[in-house]
């Protein structure tokens, strides 16, 4: 109860009770998240008394109050209360958000989830995608289930660069499922700008053979998003080996009367973008525009 998965980017609100601390105490805010995530390499692990990693590629040993430190990410100092008590009562308040907050959500969510949550949707097919770069350097991209040729390691690839042709558009006001699946061997925090998505369902698909991965769902894998998933997310997480399903409605707002160029010279539309939120990632070359006409 006391842990919660984010993803670089991805946001979560969390309510803390500290009356029953005693004044003095010190809680820290840690992570033990391996990256990359969920393999983890033990050189990308820095915290107080590692091993010295110097001879493999790393750092040295974390020596007591030096960095890095990649685990205490933030320490809370619980102190006496100073001033008037906060007038709301924590139980009444807690039971009023309980009572409210599921109403917020079926108002919010109702557009879109009609027979949705938990199940695989078919949709539009999309792929996160492991390639190399002209100097045979490992890169990470998006791109769509049909193949897009060969990379320069002579191996089958769908993944596309981002100044290559558009894949993703849609009508202004159009709702789309998008079934993500993940060929690499790491969880990519895919970031949707313009739209907030619904996770619908994740689960495994065939990627025995690299060279022809089975773009469908694997019978009896799927399973729910996680609890602190059911809502509007700008940013979701997408595991190696997983098929993730994502629902989302395209309202592009018009441009101001200021502005002189109303569409995309490239694409003649309203354009934005979706990528992977590891910045080594999105950079080189894990990014794709998405249109809205």
């Amino acid at each position: 109860m006391y842990t919660l998965l984010l993803a670089p980017a991805e946001r979560a609100d969390i309510v803390i009770d500290f009356s029953n601390v005693p004044a003095g105490a010190k809680l820290i805010l840690y992570n033990d998240a391996p990256a990359p995530f969920p393999g983890g390499d033990v050189r990308n692990d820095y915290f107080t008394g590692d091993p010295d990693q110097s001879d493999f590629g790393g750092a040295p040993a974390t020596l007591p109050g030096f960095g890095p430190n990649s685990r205490t990410l933030l320490q809370f100092r619980v102190v006496p209360l100073v001033g008037r008590p906060d007038p709301l009562d924590f139980a009444s308040t807690l039971a009023a958000l309980e009572t409210a907050l599921p109403i917020a959500f079926n108002t919010s969510q109702s557009a879109l989830l009609s027979n949705a949550l938990g199940l695989y949707v078919a949709g539009s097919g999309k792929t996160l995608n492991e390639d190399f770069d002209d100097y045979g350097r490992l890169i990470q991209r998006i791109g769509t289930t049909d193949q897009n040729g060969f990379n320069n390691q002579g191996l089958a690839t769908w993944g596309r660069g981002f100044m290559d042709p558009v894949t993703e558009t849609a009508n202004n006001g159009e709702i789309q499922t998008w079934n993500i699946f993940n060929l690499t061997g790491d969880t990519h925090p895919i970031h949707f700008h313009l739209v907030n998505v619904q996770v619908i369902s994740r689960a495994q698909f065939d990627f025995s053979d690299p060279a022809n991965p089975v773009f469908a769902p694997l019978p009896g894998t799927d399973r729910p998003p996680d609890a602190n998933e059911l809502g509007w997310k700008e940013t979701v997480r997408m595991n190696p080996g997983e098929v993730t399903t994502v629902r989302m409605q395209f309202n592009a707002p018009p441009p101001p009367s200021w502005v002189a160029v109303k569409t995309s010279p490239r694409t003649g539309g309203s354009e934005y973008v979706w990528h992977c939120h590891i910045l080594e990632h999105e950079e080189h070359d894990m990014m794709r525009s998405l249109v809205v006409y």
